[in-house]
């Protein structure tokens, strides 16, 4: 790389940390040796006025931006280490210094395509419009690669209620980001995916967590039911009776963890005082 092109690069970090600044906190690798594949680490913020009138910035979601120069495909088969144990949302930033603007391409299902096929496999990242169907292509052979739809662009000419819708733009989709994120990390590989669709995936973690995740939502459902009975909204009693077969099924086999049988116990006993 010459130096032209390096310092070209050093030109789009700063106009991004512009630009980004008035969305967000900023704060960057302080050497080239900590560069592994972010150039930014972005705290959004809103911007709120308190009863007194004073104007205050409070912290919201963080990101990670990687500056581009341009919207073309880019390989992180190197970085897929790094990728993997990213737990904030990712974003490719691509800078256009003619007009002064950033737009943002969201990678919110990376944790959905490597869930789907890991580290032993080429990857790259594909800033795109809008996804018209899946998030991701190619195959084992040829790698994979992920669709990273445009969120929003910030201008030089924006308001700053203008930058502060875009921000909102951007937090919805960190939002949905991290729930993948959080997904993942809890090993229960359940995601939203594009159109309303659900992907999960099996595999030697899921298999080892999954009947915990199902306790935990079994007790969640068994705790919901008794607080509906209790505050007297409508539930039907072949629902009730559904819930708790599921525990009398499972009881004949296994052991149910103590806050599963608390659950039981709690719908059970409201159920009973408020039978006609």
């Amino acid at each position: 790389m010459s130096l032209a092109d390096t310092h070209k690069g050093w030109e789009n970090e700063h106009l991004a940390t512009f630009l980004l600044s008035r969305i967000a906190f900023l704060g960057a690798p302080l050497r080239v040796g900590d560069d592994i594949g972010t150039d930014l680490f972005c705290t959004l913020f809103e911007r709120q006025t308190n009863a007194k009138g004073a104007r205050m910035l409070l912290p919201r979601s963080s990101i990670a931006v990687q500056v581009k120069s341009s919207a073309a495909q880019f390989d992180v088969t190197a970085r897929l280490e790094y990728l993997t144990r990213l737990e904030v949302p990712y974003y490719v930033g691509v800078v256009n210094q003619e007009v002064l603007t950033l737009t943002l391409y969201s990678a919110r299902f990376l944790p959905l395509m490597l869930s789907y096929r890991g580290a032993r496999y080429r990857h790259a990242l594909k800033p795109v419009s809008e996804l018209t169907g899946g998030y991701r292509e190619g195959n084992e052979e040829d790698g994979f690669v992920l669709l990273c739809p445009e969120v929003m662009t910030l201008r030089a000419t924006d308001t700053v209620d203008e930058a502060a819708s875009r921000a909102r733009v951007l937090h919805d989709d960190a939002a949905a980001a991290l729930a993948a994120i959080a997904s993942r990390l809890n090993k229960e590989y359940i995601f939203e995916a594009p159109g309303g669709a659900v992907e999960i995936f099996t595999g030697k973690d899921s298999a080892e967590s999954f009947r915990h995740s199902f306790y935990k939502r079994l007790a969640e459902a068994l705790l919901n039911l008794a607080w509906l009975l209790e505050r007297g909204q409508g539930v039907s009693e072949n629902e009730i009776e559904a819930y708790l077969g599921m525990c009398d099924a499972l009881e004949a086999s296994a052991t149910l963890p103590g806050f599963v049988i608390l659950a039981k116990d709690k719908l059970n006993a409201i159920r009973n005082v408020v039978a006609p």
